[in-house]
């Protein structure tokens, strides 16, 4: 089993399980895992947070690369777009995600971790994009990290290979928090508890607000926050009026 889920309550933790492997994706995990954030949203009782892990000494060591892999664009092409498939699964998910990153996370395994809203990273952690030294150009990476990252902290990571630990990676932005290895699990989950005992009507509108402004400029993005929110409040104060008899 490439992918291991488990759902406790209101929150699905969905773990990487190639440790012997490195947990390095391929489309049976990529295709697992869009699976499971399909599932996740859908059916009368959605979870309201996943938890992105991994099994092992390293959370992923990135794409699998094997011997004959393709070599003509069209293929290669496909390879990638499943890969920015499941990227894109995490990023539209309507549940909170939170990646948990322990060992060696490089690559597109690091960039798939960075489309979850919140990234904790252990302190043994070790962070990197190593395909430059591999000579690979990383452009699958860069099209999401362009847009988060400084130019000259990007250029640094993606032009060296730079290795970051956990607490290097909350300080370049990569994670929001580092702890310990050994509270590494008890942190994430505790993180999860606390989202998924939160107003859930509030955290969806948030969420969309996010999905809807993605492509707008500074200026546009308040009008439609404070559209989301009319709507949203007057909603709640309709359900809350007691019908007239």
């Amino acid at each position: 089993m490439s992918l291991r889920t488990q759902r406790t309550d209101r929150v699905l933790r969905v773990t990487l399980d190639r440790p012997d492997q490195g947990n390095r994706l391929n489309a049976e995990v990529l295709n697992a895992l869009t699976d499971a954030l399909a599932e996740a949203r859908s059916g009368p009782d959605p979870v309201s947070v996943v938890v992105l892990d991994a099994a092992g000494e390293d959370f992923s060591l990135g794409r699998e690369r094997v011997p004959g892999a393709p070599t003509n664009p069209k293929a290669i092409t496909a390879e990638f777009e499943l890969i920015q498939r499941t990227n894109e699964a995490l990023s539209s998910c309507t549940a909170v995600t939170v990646a948990a990153l322990h060992g060696r996370a490089e690559g597109a395994g690091l960039s798939l971790a960075a489309r979850c809203d919140i990234v904790v990273a252990a302190d043994d952690a070790v962070l990197s994009f190593p395909e430059i030294p591999h000579g690979i150009p990383p452009t699958i990476v860069l099209s999401h990290y362009r847009y988060v990252l400084p130019q000259h902290i990007l250029g640094d990571l993606i032009f060296t290979g730079r290795e970051l630990d956990g607490r290097e990676a909350v300080a370049f932005g990569l994670a929001a928090r580092h702890v310990p290895r050994a509270a590494l699990a008890d942190e994430v989950t505790a993180i999860a508890n606390q989202v998924a005992g939160y107003d859930q009507a509030s955290i969806q509108l948030v969420k969309r607000f996010l999905r809807m402004t993605t492509s707008l400029s500074p200026n546009d993005a308040p009008s439609t926050g404070i559209a989301l929110y009319a709507v949203e409040m007057a909603d709640r104060a309709l359900a809350a009026t007691p019908p007239r008899r």
